[in-house]
């Protein structure tokens, strides 16, 4: 094992040093003002002739490059320097400035792909493909875009991923598919222009903590963009999120058979909303007056609930999300967190890592009225 991570080493060291002959040590020593580029800052957004006091700003480089590891770092660089206004690098769930960016480091080691005309890079690492943040990140920056320029400008747009369901999102700006770039394909890139968007809520500490502060303005943008087309289809108003059909084992219940056939005694209809279409999702969750399930993704669309909502949210009692809480905040939902031990079951063809016991859950509902 010794002799393997030792060649593992020298390998990697190889292919570093050759990367940095390729396209050159990435620097950082550069001031600012040294580096041609346009800045223009946002200080006002309306939203359903609501104004909004904000303080973004769009970014307009050119014949630069893009560099992402895919997971916590993008470095945009301009004639070998790192922009660190717009490079973003969240390590272990904490943003971190510039000087952190591995490609510092280890460089750009990937080969460059050349794309001629002007990319929208919508990267931001492994968070960007997140239903969530998908959401409230990169789909906002298209809106923040939108304020100063016209997306018909833009000749590619750097996904964080091409999935079906973030291309169905996208399709609502317009955006065919040609013209998307994905990021998991295409790491290192190059165009004529790049125009990039700072973050428009996370500029600082750990990503749970900052979501304490969304603008409100994010979530009536969401509903005002996307609501006009829900897809209507028969479905109960007290409804249960199923979530075994999730990649991830956490944030299960492991009982999820026991509380769907109660819940369906008590009138809830259970639903795995991946097998959704996304404007269906919408309907789902607009037409709801109670959702009840266990943290995860799916809970993003209560952005297109109606206030007045009832949402319970089953969550272990360490998670540090507080999503549901600040939406419930802005929305004015009737929201309620269920803090649940971690547990394992002794049969391991049951997945997931937490119970909720009948009575206690016929207990949180006869408080609700339900």
């Amino acid at each position: 094992m010794k002799i393997k991570k030792i060649l593992q080493k020298i390998f990697k060291a190889f292919f570093q040093f050759l990367f940095h002959v390729f396209y050159g040590k990435i620097k950082t020593n550069k001031k600012i003002n040294q580096i041609e580029f346009k800045k223009i800052e946002i200080k006002k957004i309306t939203i359903e002739n609501k104004s909004y006091d904000i303080n973004n700003s769009i970014y307009e480089i050119k014949n630069a490059r893009i560099y992402t590891d895919t997971v916590e770092n993008v470095a945009i660089i301009k004639d070998n320097f790192i922009l660190p206004e717009i490079s973003y690098q969240q390590i272990k769930g904490e943003l971190k400035d510039v000087t952190f960016n591995k490609v510092i480091e280890s460089g750009t080691t990937r080969f460059k792909k050349k794309f001629n005309g002007n990319i929208l890079s919508l990267i931001q690492g492994a968070s960007g493909n997140n239903y969530f943040h998908f959401l409230f990140d990169i789909v906002t920056k298209i809106k923040l875009f939108e304020e100063k320029y016209s997306l018909k400008d833009i000749d590619y747009f750097y996904m964080p991923g091409v999935f079906d369901w973030q291309k169905k999102i996208i399709s609502s700006f317009d955006i065919c598919d040609q013209k998307l770039i994905n990021s998991q394909k295409f790491r290192h890139i190059e165009a004529n222009k790049i125009f990039a968007v700072d973050h428009p809520w996370y500029n600082k500490g750990y990503v749970q903590e900052e979501i304490n502060n969304i603008s409100e303005w994010i979530v009536h943008f969401l509903r005002n963009k996307f609501l006009k087309n829900k897809k209507k289809f028969n479905t109960s108003d007290r409804i249960f999120i199923d979530r075994s059909d999730s990649n991830f084992n956490h944030c299960k219940l492991i009982n999820n058979n026991e509380i769907i056939e109660f819940l369906g005694k008590k009138g809830f209809q259970s639903y795995q909303v991946s097998k959704l279409d996304f404007f269906e999702q919408i309907y789902l969750f607009n037409n709801a007056k109670i959702i009840l399930g266990p943290h995860g993704a799916a809970f993003s669309n209560i952005i297109f609930s109606e206030p007045g909502l009832k949402l319970i949210e089953l969550i272990p009692k360490d998670h540090q999300s507080v999503k549901c809480k600040r939406i419930s905040e802005i929305m004015n939902f009737n929201y309620q967190r269920v803090n649940l031990e971690t547990k394992k079951s002794d049969d391991i063809k049951l997945k997931g890592d937490m119970k909720i016991e009948i009575p206690l859950l016929n207990e949180i509902l006869n408080s609700n009225n339900l």
